[in-house]
């Protein structure tokens, strides 16, 4: 990024808007200061008190505005984008009204903390004489996010002051590009906005570059220092030593690059579906552990663990891996804490020396290499029984999950949290050119399909390789959810209407949380009632409603022909619903995990 300019232009200054009142300047800086900044989409949501914040964003982002109704679905529509975006780290903004508007926001900042995600709030507030007196509308928002936030912002309310509108410009622009959630509290005070057509002579002490800032730049532009690297590759070059039965865990958030440097020590990589390390074929990649632990290769724990990003999804990886009787180290670039399982005897922060002796020390003894080669053969065994199983596997969730993960249509795949992800992350197999996301943050079911909308919007048509040649990105978008978490983010189905992407939503309809079957509350009185909570619903109401394309399969050719249907079809949503039984879920899902542990 270029310097930025000192001051504005004449010329510039002269063809810059005129403010209808004081809160049009205030507000139309701050939507100036996040875009300059690098913000990517704004997802407005409707109101009265932040009128002045909605006018003034919409003017800026233009086309990447969008106007959605429903604050918890469209805060997790602007995770979903910052998602998308994570190696690039472009943020996204939800502006909301006063009052309960901003507690919607909650879910989505949840995890947006926890996944380091660069997710803007932007609240509209009351002025500072209505709180604390029964005002409507009116609830104590400053502060109500700080231990979900990075930053947050408690504005003044607008004043005709050159230092404060200078100040007010360069503290948006530092937060816009500081990445992580934060939360912009803007006070605002009536007349919101003036009348139609009616400028305002701003006051002439006012200094061009407070009322125009630096025009295309950021007022402050942000130097971060160079993440720390790896060496890469790391080497093995201490053969008399003896070899150790070592593995690389990478979860969610794990860092491609620093798992490019540890490729060359001959190490299995297990490898879960959604931290983006399954588009390529590694020979070392293992994409089934959750299986093969299970079987005899589960057997012996590892000496030496190497834990990028977050502890595996599959409890029987971490439970295998927590029988670890040697060093473990974990990689922590964002310096959030990763050591669920208490193991950890190396940390690596962002200030951390990657060369540090100790560490080389570790990193050098060779791995067992007929311990890895007994990895590398399991993985095959496991794909190939995999392959096996399904070609005879009866209809049910099991199946129908298997035939959304292999198909090859989609670019773009979305796993809701329960019982999807888990599916996902045994039947996943490499998919160069393809990613897979989830939000295993705070892992709730909530805003799954603002999350997908997020995604589609926020994912490239095209890129360019090495040679700089065009390489296309396109293609489906979809989501595999469950029949909960599809209803509990109804209101998010409004804004498929907007894209212009195609896409799908398939919802493993089990009649309710067919998770639990597999824990021991399943077996309580009243398990069906108050936990499984069955409901007997369907969805083609839904999707007529919404104006979605709607298929019912009850079996995998119907299933099989609706995902073919949906992805010819050059733009416009399908929902695909798959009625499955629960009954035998549990059952299908064990045995194909021993048919798979070899």
């Amino acid at each position: 990024m270029t310097v930025p300019s000192t001051n504005c232009s004449p010329q510039a200054e002269a063809c810059a808007p005129r403010d209808a009142n004081l809160n049009a300047l205030w507000c139309r800086a701050i939507a100036e200061e996040l875009a300059r900044g690098g913000v990517g989409l704004a997802v407005l949501c409707p109101g009265s008190r932040n009128s002045p914040l909605l006018f003034a964003l919409a003017d800026q982002f233009r086309d990447q505005a969008l106007s959605h109704v429903d604050e918890r679905s469209g805060a997790f529509i602007a995770l979903g984008f910052a998602r998308s975006s994570q190696s690039s780290q472009t943020p996204a903004l939800i502006c909301v009204t006063s009052g309960s508007a901003l507690a919607n926001c909650a879910p989505a900042l949840a995890e947006a903390q926890a996944a380091h995600l660069p997710l803007i709030v932007v609240a509209a507030d009351r002025p500072w004489e209505l709180h604390g007196c029964s005002a409507p509308q009116t609830m104590p928002q400053a502060g109500a996010f700080r231990r979900l936030v990075d930053c947050e912002l408690d504005l003044g309310e607008p004043v005709a002051d050159d230092r404060a509108i200078r100040s007010l410009r360069a503290r948006i622009s530092r937060l816009a590009q500081r990445g992580g959630p934060a939360l912009l509290n803007v006070p605002l005070r009536e007349p919101l906005l003036a009348a139609p057509g009616a400028v305002w002579d701003a006051p002439a002490n006012l200094s061009a570059l407070a009322r125009h800032g630096r025009i295309q730049d950021p007022y402050t532009v942000e130097h971060f220092s160079h993440p720390r690297r790896w060496p890469s590759p790391l080497v093995a070059d201490e053969p008399d030593q003896t070899p150790r039965r070592a593995v690389v865990v990478a979860g969610a958030g794990a860092d491609p690059k620093t798992l490019h440097g540890l490729t060359a020590l001959g190490l299995p990589v297990l490898c879960d579906a959604i931290n983006g390390q399954r588009d390529c074929d590694h020979p070392n990649l293992i994409c089934h552990g959750d299986a093969l632990v299970s079987g005899p290769l589960g057997q012996d724990p590892p000496d030496l663990v190497v834990q990028l990003g977050d502890v595996p999804l599959s409890r029987q990886v971490y439970e295998w891996l927590d029988r670890c009787t040697g060093p473990w180290v974990i990689d922590e670039p964002d310096d959030r804490d990763r050591d669920w399982l208490a193991r950890a005897s190396i940390r690596l922060g962002p200030r951390s020396d990657p060369f540090s002796p100790e560490l080389l020390g570790l990193l050098r003894v060779p791995g067992d290499s007929a311990w890895c080669q007994l990895w590398r053969d399991g993985e095959v065994a496991a794909r190939t029984a995999l392959r096996a199983a399904m070609a005879s596997e009866p209809w049910g969730e099991v199946l129908a999950a298997h035939a959304v993960c292999s198909h090859p249509a989609w670019r773009h795949l979305m796993l809701a949290n329960s019982m999807a992800v888990r599916h996902g992350n045994l039947h996943l197999v490499p998919h160069p050119g393809r990613t897979v996301h989830g939000n295993r943050g705070v892992n709730g079911i909530d805003g799954q399909i603002g999350t997908l909308i997020g995604i589609a919007l926020g994912s490239p048509d095209h890129d360019y390789d090495q040679a700089h040649r065009r390489i296309d990105l396109s293609g489906p978008t979809w989501l595999l959810t469950g029949d909960l978490a599809l209803l509990h983010d109804l209101p998010a189905l409004a804004a498929l209407a907007s894209l212009r992407k195609p896409g799908a939503i398939i919802v493993l309809n089990n009649d309710g949380g067919g998770l639990f079957d597999f824990l021991p509350v399943a077996q309580h009185t009243g398990y069906q009632h108050w936990v499984r909570t069955s409901h007997g619903l369907t969805f083609a109401g839904i999707a007529n409603q919404f104006g979605l394309r709607y298929r019912r399969c009850t079996s995998r050719a119907e299933l099989d022909a609706a995902l073919t249907e949906s992805a010819a079809e050059p733009t416009g949503w399908s929902l695909v619903e798959c009625a499955v039984s629960g009954l035998d879920t549990v059952q299908r899902h064990r045995s194909l995990l021993k048919a798979m542990s070899g």
